[in-house]
């Protein structure tokens, strides 16, 4: 069974940068208590301000299921990070699968 990698990324603004490494650190600690899941928080080493959430799922089954145990307090989180930091709201979502 192939391992999933999860990856959200964007481009938050310069002048939020330090309210926004706040919150996503916030979200990170509650997904880890609510889900048992580990979520990376990457920033592009050439990109200022250009960052990935990561999170790694051990089947497609365990992927799809992620969503159902979010509260809802996570997706408060999500749509307020995507609202508030992210630069015209775009965000792309990649999922790549293990070989």
């Amino acid at each position: 069974m192939a391992k999933i990698l999860f990856e959200v990324n964007y481009n938050i603004y310069p002048g939020k940068r330090e309210s926004y490494l706040k919150s996503i650190n916030e979200l990170k600690s509650y997904i880890k208590e609510v889900t048992q899941k580990d979520y990376f928080i990457y920033e592009d080493s050439k990109k200022k301000n250009n960052f990935s959430e990561i999170i790694f799922f051990e089947s497609n089954e365990d992927f799809d299921n992620f969503e159902d145990v979010q509260d809802d307090k996570i997706k408060e989180m999500m749509n307020s990070i995507i609202n508030t930091y992210v630069m015209e709201k775009k965000v792309n979502y990649i999922t790549k699968e293990e070989v």
